[in-house]
């Protein structure tokens, strides 16, 4: 039994794993969470789990830029950085559907304040250039 539900992971993971690599904005944040989460058939894995979502925020996913600043908050998969997390933050806060927005920047606001006004500065700069692209 449990290696016909190993199948039956593997064989949804394959086809989310297609699209992801086709640029489905979509699939790569879904492979995202699965890699973070360890499920899908996946084991959890952090940095994996940050380039998908790097890959699906690229494409303007809000939720992926928003999975990013977290773990760059945290230090998982990536280096810790609270400065490109407040970007990413403030990136898709600026996108974000209306109901979770609030969502978003209580995460953002969290990071603000552990940095300093030049931090905050670099963050928007960093943001801003993002945006420009």
């Amino acid at each position: 039994m449990r290696t016909l539900l190993f199948v039956l992971l593997l064989a949804y993971a394959q086809p989310l794993r297609e699209r992801a690599a086709k640029g489905d904005a979509e699939a790569q944040f879904n492979l995202g969470k699965n890699y973070e989460a360890g499920r899908g058939g996946l084991k959890k894995d952090y940095a994996e789990a940050a380039r998908w979502y790097l890959k699906s925020a690229e494409q303007g996913n809000v939720y992926a830029q928003a999975s990013l600043g977290i773990l760059y908050h945290a230090g998982k998969g990536v280096a810790q950085d609270n400065v490109r997390a407040e970007m990413w933050f403030l990136i898709a806060a600026d996108r974000a559907p209306a109901g979770d927005r609030d969502t978003i920047l209580e995460m953002k606001d969290s990071v603000a304040a552990h940095l300093t006004p030049r931090q905050k500065a670099e963050a928007q700069r960093l943001a801003h250039e993002w945006k420009a692209k």
